[in-house]
């Protein structure tokens, strides 16, 4: 878990810990998408968080993390045209993030 959030009274889902991997590998990104995530109610306000103006890795991230989040694609994006924009730290995270959401031991 990121430095920046305050630490919830609960263990977090995996789903959670999934989208934090993805979001804390680039500490500008958390940076800015920490106001949309509230991790007391394990809830995240993707409206806005998604109208956001983010560059194109950032906004990869957000793509991946949304599916990580929903188990679904966002409508109109490729998670896998955007990975190409991912700088090398969210690539590793993003690929740890989808073995932990999905169960795998991932080292």
């Amino acid at each position: 878990m990121s430095a920046v959030m305050s630490k919830p009274q609960r263990k977090l889902s995996t789903q959670m810990q999934a989208v934090l991997l993805i979001l804390n590998a680039d500490p500008n990104l958390i940076e800015r998408v920490k106001p949309f995530i509230n991790l007391e109610t394990e809830t995240i306000s993707w409206d806005p968080l998604l109208k956001m103006s983010l560059g194109s890795g950032h906004r990869a991230a957000i793509t991946w993390t949304y599916g990580v989040w929903t188990d679904e694609l966002r409508p109109g994006s490729n998670p896998f045209d955007a990975a190409l924009s991912l700088d090398p730290k969210l690539q590793v995270a993003v690929l740890k993030a989808l073995g932990l959401r999905w169960g795998l031991k991932v080292s």
